[in-house]
């Protein structure tokens, strides 16, 4: 589970004296505090009670307090724990994905005043001109995020009967939103990725447009973002009925918070116990289709992963094989019904490891060096495009050993009582030979992957709203911010123009409202050209 943790403090020597001075001279002089330094001093009281709360929890180890107050980077990678003595180098180099090609919205040709093709040439007065290939050059250009248009349609009034004729919008027009639509489809559509995805909240939102002298309110983008959700809707629903046949999930949550969400009562899954729940929770999922295609779905509730993969699971038809769970440990990301085949992260063990690197740097060497082969042998299948059985043998041959010696080492720590079990580097040993049967199930299970790296990576849109907008205002807002961001994130997976397949779905709302299967990111296209060949 991902934590929400209070901004760090990066601030100078030179800063910090300069704030100092500036609380001496207000003290001393009974002055008030500039805007500015009340927010640094919130911050830092912030971060001083998250460190206090830390430390009264006590699991936290001197690595874990250095890198939440900012001394040292967060990055557990071998080179960054040991800059100076690592020599270990993956034995493959993971292939730089090639930028995209820009998307050419528009071309202009600009003509030779004065010159045609079949003219004498100017310069020598003896050959004739004719067409060569054109200088190319591309050019992008800035504007405001929302541009409004003022769209003026003729009108004829009969001075008999009265009766009006209006012109028609034209069909580009058209396209973008019905007559009276203030808002077009492709506004609404970059209201929510400024929001959901880029983290721009409504407020800011307002304030960038005021700055361009098109100004539109904080409230009113959240009113287009509740149109876009309720097109989007039907789909959303089609992508959760999709995900209880899928094969592979993974599984996290981070926490969120909800301004107007009270307590409430929910029974226990494992006791029924009813309890008192507050506690609010951004849930992810990363369904992963036997065709394929994957489904990225968040809920933000008071509730955890593990309560919302019941709801999915509970329509899963029986005679499917059972699904492949990957999550951390907790136990409260786990079904409540049995049925599933349960893979644990490795990253979140050898976490455990580079945790404990300043009381134990020699074995947490040693260890991150072995553990770093395993991602060494799937970079491997990777690079040779290996088929599922195929990647099961290959690990199997190559990374079920070192497993193994990992698990024969740390045995022999506790056994031979080299290293104290209750211990940093103790705890962490326990970790992985509690966990181990779990920990290699990638090496024994076809399809199980090694770590929950791809469902921590996509918790990062939620975590990117989070530090910026910091809150939800009502439960509702949560559920319409849910909606966009799974037919965003799926879209993104799918490999689309995630613009187009929003305005796509506003424009053919009635369409999607009635076989919403038919728009899912990965054929929505098809039926697009169905529609276009009907017409």
């Amino acid at each position: 589970m991902s934590e929400m943790n209070p901004p760090v403090l990066n601030l100078s020597e030179a800063e910090l004296d300069a704030l100092m001075a500036r609380l001496d001279h207000a003290i001393a002089h009974d002055l008030s505090l500039s805007v500015d330094d009340l927010r640094l001093l919130l911050q830092v009281l912030l971060s001083f009670a998250h460190l206090h709360e830390r430390l009264g929890e006590q699991d936290i180890t001197l690595h874990k307090l250095r890198k939440l107050a900012g001394i040292v980077q967060s990055s557990e990678k071998l080179s960054e724990l040991f800059p100076t003595t690592t020599t270990h180098k993956s034995k493959t180099k993971k292939a730089a994905k090639p930028p995209a090609e820009p998307v050419i919205h528009e071309r202009c040709t600009h003509q030779i005043e004065g010159l045609e093709k079949g003219q004498v040439c100017p310069e020598c007065q003896r050959g004739k001109l004719y067409k060569y290939a054109p200088t190319t050059f591309l050019r992008f250009t800035g504007q405001s995020p929302l541009i409004g248009t003022q769209h003026l349609l003729e009108r004829l009034r009969c001075n008999a009967c009265g009766t009006y004729f209006t012109a028609e919008l034209s069909p580009e027009a058209a396209q973008d939103g019905q007559v009276g639509q203030t808002y077009g489809y492709s506004a609404r559509a970059l209201m929510a990725l400024h929001k959901y995805y880029a983290g721009l909240p409504f407020y800011r939102q307002q304030t960038l447009q005021q700055l361009f002298g098109q100004p539109i309110s904080a409230s009113t983008v959240f009113d287009q973002c509740e149109h876009l959700a309720n097109a989007i809707k039907p789909v959303f629903k089609a992508l959760q009925a999709a995900a209880k046949d899928a094969a592979h999930y993974h599984l996290d949550d981070t926490t969120n918070r909800i301004i107007r969400q009270d307590p409430i009562e929910k029974p226990d899954r494992k006791t029924g116990q009813v309890k008192t729940r507050s506690g609010v929770y951004s849930s992810g999922i990363l369904a992963t289709l036997n065709s394929g295609a994957e489904i990225l779905l968040f809920e933000t509730n008071i509730g955890h992963a593990g309560e919302w993969i019941d709801q999915i699971l509970k329509d899963r038809p029986p005679d499917l094989p059972l699904p492949i769970l990957m999550c951390d440990a907790l136990s409260r990301n786990f079904p409540s019904q049995q049925g599933f085949e349960k893979t644990l992260c490795n990253a979140h063990a050898r976490r455990q490891f580079a945790d404990v690197v300043n009381h134990f740097p020699a074995e947490v060497e040693g260890v991150l060096k072995q553990y770093g082969l395993i991602w060494d042998h799937e970079t491997e299948c990777q690079k040779q495009h290996l088929a599922p059985e195929q990647r099961l043998a290959y690990h199997k041959a190559h990374s079920l050993p070192v497993m193994e010696q990992l698990k024969d080492w740390g045995q022999q720590q506790l056994d031979d009582q080299t290293v104290e079990a209750n211990s940093g580097l103790g705890q962490a040993i326990t970790y992985f030979l509690r966990h181990y049967d779990s920990l290699i199930a990638f090496c024994t299970i076809e399809s199980a992957q090694i770590d929950n790296n791809r469902m921590e990576q996509a918790l990062k849109l939620v975590i990117r709203h989070r530090k910026n907008a910091l809150f939800f205002k009502t439960p509702a807002g949560a559920a319409i911010g849910d909606v966009i961001l799974s037919a965003i994130a799926t879209a993104a997976t799918a490999n689309i123009n995630v613009f187009e397949y929003l305005i796509a779905l506003q424009r053919h709302a009635q369409a999607v409202k009635l076989n919403p299967q038919l728009w899912l990111p990965w054929n929505y296209q098809d039926t697009l050209q169905t529609l276009e060949l009907a017409a």
